[in-house]
């Protein structure tokens, strides 16, 4: 089975989040978003106890709130449907949920030890379509509504079929187990004339044993986690449930020929072993008991060693790594430590989900900043192994701050989290909020927008549509507050100079991104999956009047028209608008007589740096940036100016898809009620 849908309510930061879950997700956002609560939200989902819970997981430490968590499984095996038949709906998925509240009473899969301990209570449930009328309710059907019931027995008549016909008419008050098997009787009899709707169906018998064996197994790889705890062979640490996995392995005659080895060992340490014991243990013991009988004549001192067992022997196992330098892995570097628990953790999570027989369960693997202490050719490693693990079948869930574990081409995996603060009678409380783009939008608005590709625009067609816009310093934006969409290097790389020399403008204290886009072709492409991500984006680009190449001037106007601004003629000076700009001409050519000395400076670069204008313009862009404001006081051109005091206020509006988006009417709502 396949997680497909979760939703988190009043979990930490979580007020009211709803996610699609598809193979594989990178959470991203700044800090203190929400990224590490989803997760935990996910452990409380598949580990409910209430020893994670406290009154910092209530989400503003409200504990007169219900904490919940739901979930929709889908893609079920056969197996998997035969173990939930009774809580599975029509179109075979299962929806559960968990929820805890302080106080309560406590559910059947809680220990003695959780139960009023900390006084919060956990809860389980299903949905599952029921019978509209309460007489058919299975969670109704009590003594007291059956008599009511009964008065009436004439009225208990759905679909134009008499429940009451069925019984025996002698009969003055049925039983409240025979109303409930005439009930589920009925109901199957009259399935399609009786009116359903679904209902949560709370805490029922068995069913958190039901769930331990059937739902997908789940591991969380916190981003503070001691190795040493990790390699422990205690029979409840991952690698130790390995180790004693692996005992389980072992013959009896192997077993037996090992337990006759370390018996002749103890026989060689301890008194039992009569003349085969050491000799100087033996004469140690000898002396200290004529010390002893000094004090205490009647006294027997005797020295015994524990004898050793498998059992012994496995729970003090140690890891060594030898990288060129042999020596245990918890005095390595900690990129090292790191990629050693995933390693127990992923082979802890194959051991739970097979069996010799074949897998038995699928696996959620969620990882907190699995960057930590990882160069960068590790991060990708590290992405391509959570890529191996989502085609095998399982889902992968990590939250992360590196662009080099994101990939533009798979948008759709990307889950941007972000803290919304809102003070109510002078309290201020954080909620998170989260942002996705199914892979299914883009292809509709792709198709509405170009008639001609109706019906032949597929997700691996769209995934190499962006592809060639994988580059780390792109990816960049999902990490960003706001975005700055530039064509090339020459505005990344002089923009944020300008902008440190204007006040309250620096674009990295407030999280802004310059991302270029290799070219003007890519920006509306950039631009739509970082808008509906609800990212702000400001466009900067040349119009090129005057080109001979038609495309390029459609562009300049298509990226206009995106942004809603006028198609007419081309604009013949600095056209500035609240979330795009574009220059007439070029960047060069239009800023150069705002630019004091602008052709005296070019050539000192040229000459510094020792490049020629063809394949230095970025360079010599930058070099002009820097010489201008390291001035006293610092020269920055006016179009610049207006463009960066536009881009550093810009926020964010609304959907720019064609096909199945919100009206801009309808998203302020959303705003407003979130």
């Amino acid at each position: 089975m396949k997680l497909s849908h979760l939703c988190i309510q009043n979990f930490r930061s979580c007020r009211d989040i709803t996610l699609e879950i598809g193979d594989m997700h990178a959470l991203v956002g700044a800090n203190n978003a929400g990224k590490s609560s989803v997760l935990r939200a996910l452990d409380f989902l598949f580990n409910p106890s209430t020893k994670s819970l406290n009154e910092e997981a209530f989400w503003n430490k409200d504990t007169n709130l219900e904490i919940r968590v739901e979930a929709i499984f889908s893609d079920l095996t056969e197996k998997e449907q035969e173990a939930l038949a009774a809580y599975l709906k029509e179109d075979g998925t299962f929806h559960m949920a968990r929820s805890a509240r302080l106080g309560g009473k406590s559910d059947e899969s809680e220990s003695d030890s959780e139960r009023g301990e900390d006084k919060i209570t956990v809860g389980q449930h299903y949905k599952k379509p029921i019978p509209e009328p309460e007489w058919l309710q299975e969670a109704n059907i009590n003594g007291k509504n059956i008599a009511e019931w009964w008065k009436n027995k004439d009225q208990l008549v759905v679909g134009g079929v008499s429940f009451g016909d069925s019984w025996d008419s002698a009969i003055k008050k049925p039983a409240v187990e025979d109303w409930k098997v005439k009930a589920k009787a009925f109901v199957s009899e009259h399935f399609d004339k009786i009116p359903m709707k679904d209902a949560w169906i709370d805490n029922p018998k068995g069913y958190a044993n039901v769930l331990k064996g059937t739902l997908p197994f789940f591991v969380l790889v916190p981003a503070v986690r001691d190795v040493t705890e990790e390699s422990k062979g205690t029979k409840s640490s991952p690698f130790g449930k390995l180790l004693y996995a692996i005992l389980d392995t072992v013959t009896q005659e192997k077993k037996t020929k090992i337990e006759g080895i370390l018996g002749e060992v103890a026989k060689q340490m301890n008194r039992m072993g009569g003349n085969e014991r050491v000799p100087l243990i033996a004469e140690t013991e000898k002396q200290l008991n004529t010390l002893l009988n000094d004090f205490f004549a009647e006294c027997d001192l005797e020295i015994e060693f524990e004898t050793p067992t498998l059992e012994v022997l496995l729970s003090a196992p140690k890891l060594f790594v030898d990288d060129g330098f042999r020596n245990a892995v918890e005095n390595k570097g900690h990129g090292l430590q790191r990629a050693v628990i995933f390693t127990i953790l992923r082979r802890y999570a194959e051991h739970m989900t097979c069996s010799p027989e074949g897998r038995t369960r699928n696996l959620i693997l969620a990882v907190e900043e699995p960057e930590l202490y990882m160069h960068p050719q590790a991060q990708r490693t590290i992405r391509r192994v959570f890529r191996k693990v989502a085609e095998g079948g399982d889902q992968v869930l990590f939250s992360t701050h590196s662009s080099l574990l994101v990939d533009v081409a798979y948008f759709d995996e990307i889950i941007r989290l972000e803290s919304r603060f809102e003070e109510n009678n002078g309290k201020k409380t954080r909620s998170s909020m989260a942002w996705q783009l199914p892979i299914t939008r883009m292809i509709d608005d792709l198709e509405t927008r170009v008639s001609r590709l109706k019906g032949k625009v597929t997700p691996e067609s769209m995934r190499d549509l962006y592809s060639h816009a994988y580059n780390p310093r792109r990816n960049e934006g999902f990490f960003a507050s706001k975005i700055i969409l530039v064509e090339g290097l020459t505005e990344e790389y002089s923009l944020p100079i300008y902008a440190d020399a204007l006040p309250s403008c620096a674009f990295d204290p407030q999280g802004i991104s310059v991302v270029e886009c290799g070219g003007k072709g890519p920006m509306d492409r950039l631009f739509r999956i970082f808008n509906e991500l609800h990212i702000p984006c400001y466009i900067l680009f040349d119009y090129d009047d005057g080109s001979p190449d038609k495309n390029i001037i459609n562009k300049s106007k298509e990226l206009l028209a995106l942004a809603g601004e006028s198609q007419g003629d081309a604009p013949q000076t600095l056209f500035v608008s609240d979330c795009i700009a574009c220059f007439p001409k070029k960047w060069e050519t239009d800023l150069e007589q705002e630019i004091p000395d602008a052709e005296t400076l070019a050539r000192e670069a040229r000459k510094e740096l020792g490049i020629s204008d063809d394949t230095g313009k970025p360079l010599i862009a930058r070099y002009i940036a820097r010489k201008l404001t390291e001035r006293k006081p610092p020269v920055v051109p006016p179009s610049l100016k207006a463009i960066i005091e536009k881009a550093v206020a810009i926020t964010w509006k609304q959907s720019c898809l064609r096909a199945g988006t919100c009206s801009s009417a309808a998203v302020e709502e959303e705003e407003t009620n979130r």
